[in-house]
């Protein structure tokens, strides 16, 4: 992804999305703390409950010892029993499991009975009765304050239950927060990775393939062949091994021959050693008209006599690249497909403009080749040194291979 406006938006809301996640994380774990807080103070207030309930036992005990003075003990019971059911409201407030809720209201229910039975001990005893109020306080007292402290010690087990019930549920909020910002992160890491785009090669002033008319050439010739003379072109390009690597000193060696030519006749051997040298199957050299309005074929190489007698010259304005190699004095270039070889038209430019092009037909794709270009391109420039203008537009050398 190389748009900047996108990897910016991209980087924003993540960011975004990272201070959302730091934030539930952060009130979820203030939730916890405040829960475990909660849930700590709540069993200390059960614990001192459950005192309280001992210690009423303890001082209803004292109606009947011997050597203890029945007044002092019922002001004691009398002041701790509002404090236990105050307590026990106040327990019965702060709950919030179902459960400790009907464990309290069991313990309010047993006071209520340790009340009644106490109203009763308390009168035994100030009637002198010792062993009746005995009964009462060693029998429904212990059992109403036993009753009492199970009761407040399961409502303390229910509510830590379900504390931590709640403390694992946030747990797992904060997990799933925590997965969930490193997915988007590793999301927003491989979508600003950069994706290196994937080539795509334009052909340089690709004519049309069609049938020339007559009168007019084509690059590649395989336009103008029947079906027997474009059989072995196609199966020659099938069966050309890939051509090995050029060497400098084999073109050096090339341009230093062209520069010697004294005469036409030895055009063809020259064109041989191009055709070698650029792996090409044939090679036709268009020269201008003094006018130049039109390309006619001087020199080939490559092709048969009936195929040469076929070829026509080329209109200046044709739809071909070897006529836009003419035009605008660019080399320009064909790709080859399932039927033909490729082709590279390079323009022969002198201080007086563009005097013809050499067009090549190349095979095993090298009018791909950077290296095959620029020596079509080397050829061509030696090439414009040596022709200009013919007299006579219809004039032809032939030479086959």
């Amino acid at each position: 992804m190389k748009s900047l406006a996108v990897r910016v938006t991209l980087l924003c809301l993540f960011l975004v999305a990272v201070g959302a996640g730091a934030y539930v994380l952060w009130m979820d774990e203030t939730r916890a703390s405040a829960s475990a807080q909660t849930e700590r103070d709540f069993e200390q207030r059960v614990l001192d409950a459950g005192r309280m309930a001992l210690d009423l036992r303890s001082a209803q005990q004292g109606y009947v010892a011997i050597g203890q003075g029945d007044p002092f003990w019922i002001e004691k019971v009398g002041a701790d029993l509002p404090r236990l059911r105050e307590a026990l409201t106040a327990l019965r407030a702060e709950s919030t499991a179902p459960a400790a809720q009907s464990a309290i209201d069991e313990a309010q229910a047993a006071l209520q009975d340790f009340e009644q039975m106490d109203r009763r001990a308390r009168e035994y005893a100030g009637a002198g009765q010792k062993l009746l109020a005995s009964d009462l306080i060693f029998g429904d007292g212990m059992e109403r304050t036993a009753a009492i402290a199970g009761a407040l010690d399961q409502a303390r087990m229910a509510e830590r239950d379900a504390h931590q019930r709640a403390l694992a549920s946030l747990r797992r909020r904060q997990l799933a927060t925590t997965g969930g910002v490193g997915g988007a992160a590793i999301l927003l890491i491989l979508l600003l990775l950069p994706v290196q785009a994937a080539r795509i090669e334009v052909p340089v002033a690709q004519p049309e393939r069609a049938r020339p008319a007559e009168g007019s050439g084509d690059l590649s010739l395989g336009a103008v062949l029947d079906e027997e003379w474009s059989r072995p072109v196609r199966q020659a390009r099938q069966a050309a091994p890939t051509p090995a690597a050029v060497e400098l000193a084999t073109v050096a060696s090339l341009c230093t021959e062209l520069a010697r030519v004294a005469d036409t006749p030895s055009f063809p051997a020259l064109l041989e050693r191009a055709a070698a040298v650029l792996d090409a199957a044939g090679i036709v050299l268009w020269i201008s008209d003094p006018d130049a309005r039109e390309l006619s074929p001087i020199v080939t190489y490559g092709y048969p006599p009936q195929l040469v007698a076929r070829l026509g010259t080329i209109p200046r304005d044709a739809e071909n690249a070897t006529a836009a190699a003419f035009r605008t004095s660019l080399l320009q270039t064909v790709k080859a497909d399932a039927v033909s070889n490729g082709a590279v038209a390079a323009p022969l430019v002198t201080p007086a403009g563009c005097v013809g092009v050499m067009a090549a037909e190349l095979r095993n794709d090298a009018e791909r080749d950077a290296s095959k270009l620029a020596i079509a391109t080397i050829i061509a420039a030696q090439l414009a040194t040596l022709v200009g203008p013919p007299s006579a537009r219809a004039q032809k050398i032939e030479a086959t291979s």
